[in-house]
């Protein structure tokens, strides 16, 4: 019986500068005691000492094995690849690739067991602890591989490893960069963006040579320009999502007790399957992370609720939003309280700061910080922190009020608290025997490695933010846009924003609308599905700034004192960002930009100040064009608006307006028959909808309708809104309309109150001072209701004057107020022209959609590749996509 084939072991060896020692490291290889059949590469990195070529070429002569391959100074990455390549070429039944610096020893055991080790895991590569020898050092490198600490602590691996073939049929190669100093470190990070993951060794080492000074030493003599290089070329592994992905499933930031249940779901991000660990392990795991830090993790926080509430707030899209105020708050004070409310109008979270010894109200979930359970256990103090589930509660705290539509029926109640959850763990933490025995290190090595439940803390300095959004890249792959607004209300601005969003889930984005300077949202029934995820932050983002001025507008510059660490924890990462209005975030846009997020401006009007000065949001937008990769417009009036101040026509797409509300087909049907039928002889039905205050024009509307009075026309005026901004004092516009016998309603804002308004309407009149594009106007005419508005902004846009609307002459208040009452006067005698308006109007909304607005827009955005490594199933070398496999598999045949 014919023995079965041996596998083939390749060793790599880079020469350059070490002809004294390559002989020891040569000896080393070839004593290695192994069942595979070994090949020996070296590769000469334009060595020009005599002595290399006498010497590599008698071992070459007496042992078959070894290969010895020249070529012209290239970099210890490009002797690496070399031999890569060699291997490939010329050996290519080879099974793994063995690195061995010339400068290092192989002990006998370490190629067997290594490779052993690789065939029977599902690594891409197996490396060891590192012992040095000449200058004496070791250092222990964790018991598990984590992509995350690889990424941004340290490179904790030598290129002394076992790496499987498929690593480099995958392409995965050294930079030859002479810039980079750590060519090994970004090595690593290759195969770890091209899906392949690590492992460690303990079973054996390899003797590294370590000297008093090194190119190793020489390279962190300038990290921060390495680091720079390692981040530039791997985008896709720093970007907030791979990161916080690599932290769900090695380092969890968060433990949540579920309450009656005794087991933990461990977890970042919320979206993503947890880990589930018993009381009992997690015991195990919290004292072990005590005396092993580097090696036991055990997550930074500790949440408890029923499953019932952690449904509904996955429902809510808030709960990531949550847990980053849950995180903000945890580190101002001891403990958080989160109480639940069903508010069907709107979604809102409201916080409070309590003393100590405050008293305390039912909470729907608790969250306190690691930390502090272990200075309570420390401090004997568990009786003071049993507190937190009585009524009067001594450690500080915060309340978080979570205000969203609920489901109408309750959740039930379980019969264990949340606090009470938590204080049966700390209660089996500080009972247990471990504790006696959790100061101990047992691992013999010096730790290397940070604390893996610092690790969080370590993320944030690598993004610069704080707290990190515990997001990773969505389960099902999907690109993510994140659209900024300095409010939700129900504001024209708010809806073309939601719009936008609508348009980009529909167009296969995963969609995030981020409140920044609120901490409230309406409730706005045509868009309330328009994003996956909602995010409030409000404290430390103002509305305006005045650190700098551009044209003579205030704007903010990174100078100014706000919350970068908030909203750069919020904001990192995402493909797109549209920035609706938030001038706070136009700082920012530009290091999105650089780590690989496309970023995109949406302006809507140009205000006027007292004086009639433009103002407003573009002045301070064009002040950061350099940043923005697209500009958004109401209409091509703002899109030239802005090309004069040097935006290119190329960066800009005018969107047009469409209605913020859509309506069906009965009521459409309904709207048309009616408007051709008429009402005959009745008064002319006028509707006002919007602010009372001086840039909607009410005191033109006032004067226009004392003059109608005066000259006897009949009809009947409405008008709906609220009074904002009052221009005197004395008297409201509310009670002057009253007296002359106009209908007032308060504001309305659900689709159908909206529409029966309009329904109820012959003609909308607008009598704006400034305007941008009103989707008022688009809204009036879905519904046959003629619009009369001043051309101001790119009203002309959307009014074509006598066939679908009716445009007022912009000048002195006077004139237009005169203009309209003889305006509205004819359409009260004249109702066959009235009707033909009418019917106008009803034609061009039908050609109008958000859909078609948006199309150019989204046509661009189509071209914004999600930024994600590759991901493997568990087995190395295995995509995870089927299609993905199928083509993997018919490159490495043809390597072959």
């Amino acid at each position: 019986m014919r023995d079965e084939p041996q596998d083939l072991v390749a060793i790599a060896m880079p020469l350059y500068g070490h002809a004294a020692l390559v002989i020891e490291a040569l000896e080393s290889a070839l004593a290695s005691a192994t069942q595979c059949r070994l090949a020996i590469v070296v590769s000469v990195d334009g060595d020009p000492q005599h002595e290399v070529f006498d010497q590599l070429a008698l071992h070459a002569a007496a042992h078959p094995e070894v290969h010895v391959i020249f070529g012209e100074n290239a970099g210890p990455g490009g002797a690496r690849n070399r031999a890569i390549d060699y291997i490939l070429d010329e050996l290519p039944e080879a099974k793994a690739v063995y690195f061995l610096d010339a400068d290092n020893r192989v002990l006998p055991n370490t190629v067997e067991t290594l490779y052993r080790r690789l065939k029977a895991g599902k690594a891409g590569w197996v490396y060891t602890n590192i012992d040095t020898f000449s200058v004496n050092w070791r250092a222990h490198y964790g018991n598990s591989y984590s992509r995350l600490i690889h990424c941004i602590s340290d490179n904790i691996c030598d290129t002394g490893s076992m790496i499987s073939i498929d690593v480099f049929r995958s392409g995965v190669r050294f930079a030859e960069d002479r810039q980079n100093g750590f060519e090994d470190w970004e090595f690593w990070l290759s195969a770890v963006e091209n899906g392949f993951v690590g492992e460690p060794c303990h079973d054996t080492a390899f003797e590294y040579r370590l000297r008093a000074e090194s190119r190793f030493k020489e390279a962190n003599r300038d990290r921060s320009a390495s680091m720079s290089f390692l981040r530039r070329r791997h985008k896709a592994l720093f970007r907030r999502p791979t990161l916080v992905g690599f932290e769900h499933e090695e380092a969890p930031r968060y433990a949540l007790i579920r309450t009656g249940e005794g087991m933990l779901d461990v977890f970042t991000d919320p979206m993503l399957p947890p880990g589930q660990i018993g009381f009992d392990e997690a015991v195990r795991a919290f004292w072990g992370n005590v005396g092993e830090p580097d090696n036991v993790h055990f997550p930074p926080f500790v949440a408890a609720c029923s499953s019932e509430t952690l449904k509904l707030l996955a429902r809510s899209r808030l709960l990531p939003n949550i847990l980053c105020h849950l995180e903000t708050f945890a580190e101002r004070c001891n403990v958080v309280f989160v109480e639940l409310n069903n508010v069907v109008s709107q979604r809102s979270i409201e916080w409070e700061i309590l003393p100590s010894g405050a008293q305390r109200s039912a909470a729907d979930l608790t969250f306190v910080s690691t930390d502090l359970i272990r200075n309570v256990i420390k401090d004997d103090a568990l009786d003071w922190f049993s507190s937190i589930g009585r009524d009067q509660a001594w450690p500080t705290s915060a309340r978080l009020k979570v205000s969203f539509p609920f489901p109408k029926a309750r959740q039930r109640r379980s019969l264990i608290r949340p606090e009470q959850a938590l204080l049966n763990l700390v209660s089996a933490l500080t009972t247990s025997p471990l504790r006696a025995t959790a100061s101990t290190r047992w691992t013999w090595r010096p730790r290397r490695l940070p604390a893996l439940s610092e690790l969080y803390k370590l993320l944030r300095t690598e993004l610069g933010g704080s707290p990190v959004l515990p997001l990773a890249h969505p389960a099902v792959p999907r690109r993510t846009a994140a659209v900024l607004v300095p409010n939700a209300s129900f504001g024209g601005a708010e809806k073309v924003a939601y719009a936008a969003g609508r348009e980009l889930r529909q167009n296969g984005f995963e969609t995030h609308l981020f409140v920044l300077g609120s901490g409230r949202m309406e409730v706005l029934d045509e868009f309330d599905q328009a994003f996956d995820h909602l995010h409030f932050w409000k404290d430390g983002v103002p509305a305006w700034g005045a650190s700098g001025q551009f044209l003579g507008q205030d704007f903010i510059t990174d100078e100014h004192g706000l919350d970068w660490a908030g909203l750069k924890g919020l904001l990192s990462g995402f493909d797109l960002i549209v920035n609706n209005h938030v001038m706070a975030a136009h700082p920012l846009m530009a290091q999105f930009r650089s780590a690989g997020t496309r970023t995109a401006c949406y302006l809507h009007v140009v205000d006027e100040t007292a004086l009639r000065r433009p103002a407003g949001q573009p002045y301070a937008a064009i002040a950061f064009e350099h940043a923005y990769d697209a500009f958004l417009t109401c209409s091509e009036q703002l899109k030239s608006y802005l090309h004069s101040f040097g935006v290119p026509f190329g960066k800009i797409f005018a969107v047009p307006n469409a209605a913020s509300f859509s309506i069906d087909a009965k009521l459409r049907t309904q709207v048309t028959e009616a408007r051709k039928a008429g009402r005959g002889s009745e008064p002319l039905r006028l509707l006002y909808m919007g602010r009372l205050d001086r840039q909607k024009g009410i005191d033109r509307l006032h004067g226009a309708l004392v003059q109608l009075k005066q000259r006897d026309v009949a009809f009947e005026a409405r008008a709906v809104g609220g009074e904002i901004l009052s221009d005197d004092p004395s008297s409201s516009w509310m009670t002057r309309l009253r007296d002359i016998d106009v209908e007032v309603v308060p504001p309305v804002f659900a689709a159908k109150d909206l529409a029966a308004h309009l329904a109820w309407a012959d003609v909308l009149v607008m009598p704006s001072r400034w305007e941008g594009a009103p989707l008022m106007i688009a809204e009036a005419q879905q519904l046959g209701c003629v619009p009369m508005a001043t051309a101001v902004g790119a009203v002309d846009e959307l009014v074509v004057d006598g066939q679908d609307g009716v445009l007022i002459a912009n000048a002195a208040d006077a004139q237009i107020v005169v203009e309209m009452a003889r305006t509205i006067a004819i359409l009260a005698r004249d109702r066959a022209t009235l009707g033909r308006l009418a019917e106008g109007a009803l034609a061009t909304a039908a050609q109008r959609s958000w859909s078609a607005s948006f199309a150019d827009f989204i046509a661009w955005s189509d071209a914004i590749a999600p930024a994600a490594p590759i991901q493997r199933n568990a087995a190395a070398g295995k995509l995870a996509d089927d299609e993905a496999t199928a083509e993997t598999t018919l490159s490495v045949r043809a390597v072959a």
